[in-house]
């Protein structure tokens, strides 16, 4: 072993001349630990955060869309479906119109976004799985019928048993003969039947799905699409199928994943690097509660200074004993504060210890997931910040001569 470190272990492990410092050094270095283990385990609930509302939001979210670089709408025949489904990975694919109309029933009225939809939707998109009542059906025997979500049902005062069947009329702006001027008659009206409600995610929840040629009629854009909804297989690689696909339509459109469209996923980023970074300086805070205890080490050490000194002990050796000293317990400090926060993952990724007071979620308790990466980095951040703060310390300390 080092001198250095031989000696600074020694120092550590025996007894000082005053007990206090005994008991100071041993909360200096929980001190230390406390901000590691709550910093790994903050970032395991956000990732355990993360993943559950990635799950919710796959089955109402595509993986892919695929949008105009220019304008809203684009010609169907522009892309080249065929093409797109022989890409490796794509596994289904959907032409999509999206508007925005208000919707009437009885008394009641909302504006609504209007989704129109193919047959392969269903694939792309998985909405029969959130069906709350009737059945995802968008052609019944009497003509173009709709899905709702809730919260346009609940808006429209269509919350009952039956309102399955029941008709709604959508209202939308013809661009053809709107007048500012008078603007009676300027205005397309479609009626459609109830065919079921979903409960898609509160931020879904506006969304009324219709037939892809009724919402074309509706909005008079015959023969065009806002998107393409693109599902790809759960083994494909994202952002290589986006980087595929992106070459195959070319610059006329754009290509964006689910995490670039859905500004959630970009939020929830944000505020886990954000509580990160505050978790960093609670982190510097505490690691500053080492500086007092090298302090009072150093002043006790004076005689063996001294003793060194004389059998020949240079001053880097001095200064280097005290730097071991400090780095080892900061060393101590992060092994404790990684097993303490390891294990409280663990604890409430098996017991579920701290709930969640939201009975609209699945689950009951805060989810944690622990990934390597988070560990590491919090790792390599503790050492960068508590070697800086020993390492000034002992050579402030070192260097300080006292007026005699």
């Amino acid at each position: 072993m080092n001198l250095r470190y031989f000696i600074a272990a020694r120092y550590i492990l025996s007894p000082k001349s005053h007990s206090v410092i005994n008991l100071i050094s041993g909360v200096s270095v929980v001190a230390m630990a406390v901000p590691v283990a709550a910093i790994i385990l903050l970032l395991s609930i956000f990732n355990g955060l993360e993943q559950m509302v990635g799950d919710m939001y796959r089955d109402v979210d595509a993986d892919l869309s695929i949008t105009p670089a220019e304008g809203t709408t684009f010609e169907v025949a522009a892309v080249d479906a065929a093409a797109l489904r022989q890409t490796e990975g794509v596994e289904a694919l959907s032409f999509v119109l999206r508007q925005t109309a208000m919707a009437e029933s009885g008394d009641g009225r909302t504006f609504a976004e209007v989704v129109g939809v193919d047959d392969e939707y269903r694939d792309v998109v998985a909405v029969a799985n959130y069906i709350l009542s009737g059945d995802y059906a968008l052609q019944s025997d009497s003509g173009p019928s709709a899905v709702a979500a809730h919260g346009v049902m609940r808006d429209l005062g269509m919350l009952r048993q039956t309102a399955i069947g029941e008709s709604v009329r959508l209202y939308s702006i013809n661009r053809a003969r709107f007048s500012s001027l008078l603007p009676v008659g300027g205005y397309t009206r479609r009626e459609l039947s109830i065919a079921g409600i979903y409960g898609p995610p509160e931020d879904h929840g506006s969304m009324l799905l219709i037939p892809l040629a009724s919402a074309q009629s509706l909005f008079a854009y015959p023969d065009r699409a806002s998107s393409v909804e693109v599902r790809l297989s759960p083994s494909a690689d994202m952002d290589a199928v986006a980087e595929r696909i992106a070459t195959l339509v070319g610059e006329d459109f754009e290509v964006r994943t689910r995490f670039q469209s859905n500004s959630l996923y970009r939020l929830m980023a944000l505020e886990k690097w954000g509580v990160f970074l505050i978790a960093a300086l609670v982190m510097l805070v505490a690691s500053l509660s080492v500086v007092g205890t090298l302090v009072m080490i150093i002043i006790d050490k004076q005689h063996d200074i001294h003793t060194l000194r004389t059998m020949g002990a240079g001053e880097k050796l001095v200064r280097g004993i005290f730097l071991g000293e400090g780095r080892l317990m900061a060393l101590l400090s992060l092994v404790i504060g990684v097993v303490m926060g390891l294990l409280l993952t663990l604890l409430q990724q098996q017991f579920g210890m701290v709930r969640i007071d939201a009975p609209s979620l699945a689950v009951s308790s805060f989810p944690v997931e622990v990934q390597l990466q988070d560990v590491v980095l919090t790792v390599v951040s503790y050492l960068a910040i508590s070697y800086l703060v020993i390492n000034l310390t002992v050579r402030s300390v070192m260097s300080y001569k006292p007026n005699r």
